[in-house]
């Protein structure tokens, strides 16, 4: 069986955990398991196609940008080999299951949401004698009808399932993007899935709103793994908000202090899911980063966001963060509804004002299965041509915008040019990332940062 990541034509590969999932489930239910991550190992749709050989059971993960490229990559496939099976996960397929169908006659089975226990009955079944309508969480066709069947609970005990399957990833070829990325090789890790919280910009389609949590020996027992069977040194989690449960957050920097793995590791948070113990205890076990979603320095475009945060807690958040000796990255985002330059410049403002080590700044896009795509479309937008739902650079020239008397979509690009060399290029800050080298490590995160800067002004992804 094969399972295949798209290239995302980037320089920054990042590891397909939900394929290496996928694979460890199957793996430990006695399937033979290939992973083909074309965006690591840079792979055209062409190379893919041609890789491919008497595989009866083809998966493809694919988010929303390269949506199409993974619908490419299973015509070629058919063409070759019409009787195998091709099954299609990820974030957009889940959000869009009958379009995506429709739209592409050589997939096969879409498996919505949590795929792991839906992959094992699914290939079962294949494999088998049962019958597949009976099998929850998919969506496939019956004599030319698309049919769907019921949702698949989400996966409350983590710990249940096996590490992933990092032997089958090529670990030396992932890349954080910067300014993250102080060692090498890094792996990306969640230890947790689901997130109660409902911004209008998040797709919640694949983990939904409960939180579950790994244990915290778990999670550092695979950290631990990581580190001995395939010298990763550092980690970057990927959770939706990693400090959500409080209590868990302690219990795990204190095994990982107690296993002592000594590994440098980010994470991403809320600004009102923090406080100075829990990130006192962050920085002993070895975190030297966090990532914040603030978005907007305008507390109305916050509200209309739905991000249920104030622009006072953002500014607790970011000097607590600082005072504990851990670095910053502000997100932030251009043309959100009701967007106005007046808006706009509030945001910079407030970034530059913000004890911030690095900002990234980048314009709305309303991705499929968001109240933001609901409102696109209600808003008489009609472009759905989905290789242009991407973030990617400042010379970026098609991406999905909303687009309004006051902001158009050049307007929006112009302004987040503006942003970018505004919070960057101030003597102010190039002094302090200057006096706050206290080692390699700095040296490399500022050497990371810079190069994201030059990266997003010089159109690289």
């Amino acid at each position: 069986m094969l399972l295949i990541n798209p290239s995302w034509n980037t320089r920054y590969p990042q590891p397909p955990l939900g394929l290496a999932s996928l694979a460890a489930v199957l793996e430990k239910d006695g399937y033979q398991i290939e992973i083909l991550d074309a965006n690591a190992l840079q792979l055209s749709e062409h190379d893919v196609v041609k890789k491919v050989d008497g595989a009866d059971i083809i998966c493809i993960t694919a988010m929303t940008p390269i949506i199409n490229s993974a619908i490419q990559i299973a015509k070629g496939i058919k063409q070759n080999n019409p009787d195998c099976t091709i099954i299609l996960g990820g974030p957009h397929a889940t959000s869009l299951p009958e379009e995506t169908l429709n739209n592409a006659p050589e997939i096969d089975i879409i498996v919505k949401g949590e795929g792991e226990e839906t992959i094992v009955e699914l290939c079962n079944t294949l494999e088998g004698d049962g019958y597949i309508g009976d099998v929850r969480g998919i969506v496939y066709r019956n004599n030319g009808v698309i049919k769907s069947t019921p949702t698949r609970p989400p996966i409350m005990n983590l710990d249940s399932l096996p590490f992933l399957a990092y032997h089958l990833l090529p670990v030396d070829k992932y890349r954080l993007h910067p300014p993250y990325g102080r060692e090498y090789p890094v792996m990306a890790m969640l230890a947790s899935r689901g997130c109660p919280y409902n911004c209008i910009f998040c797709s919640k389609s694949v983990f939904g709103s409960k939180l579950r949590c790994q244990s915290p020996e778990r999670t550092v027992s695979e950290i631990v793994y990581l580190k001995e069977r395939f010298k990763v040194k550092e980690i970057a989690f990927y959770d939706d908000i990693f400090t959500l449960n409080k209590k868990r957050t302690v219990q795990f920097t204190k095994e990982l202090k107690k296993q002592n793995p000594d590994i440098p590791w980010t994470c991403e948070a809320r600004v009102n899911l923090i406080n100075e113990e829990i990130l006192r205890e962050m920085k002993k076990a070895g975190c030297y980063m966090i990532a914040y979603g603030i978005e907007s320095g305008n507390q109305m475009i916050l509200n209309n966001l739905r991000k249920k945060i104030t622009i006072e807690q953002i500014k607790s958040a970011v000097e607590t963060t600082h005072k504990a000796g851990i670095q910053s990255v502000g997100y932030f985002m251009i043309g959100a509804p009701g967007e106005t330059p007046e808006t706009i410049r509030q945001t910079i403002d407030f970034a530059k004002s913000l004890p911030l080590d690095f900002a990234q700044f980048a314009i709305t896009i309303p991705f499929p299965g968001t109240d933001l795509y609901n409102l696109y479309l209600s808003s008489g937008n009609k472009n759905t041509k989905w290789d242009d739902f991407i973030y990617a650079n400042l010379k970026s020239s098609s991406a999905p915008v909303f687009e309004t008397e006051a902001l158009s979509k050049e307007d929006l690009q112009e302004w987040n040019a503006r942003a970018y060399k505004e919070f960057y290029i101030r003597l102010s800050y190039i002094r302090k990332r200057f006096m706050g080298i206290r080692s390699i490590g700095d040296l490399k995160t500022n050497i990371n940062g810079f190069s994201m800067f030059l990266d997003m002004l010089g159109g690289k992804k």
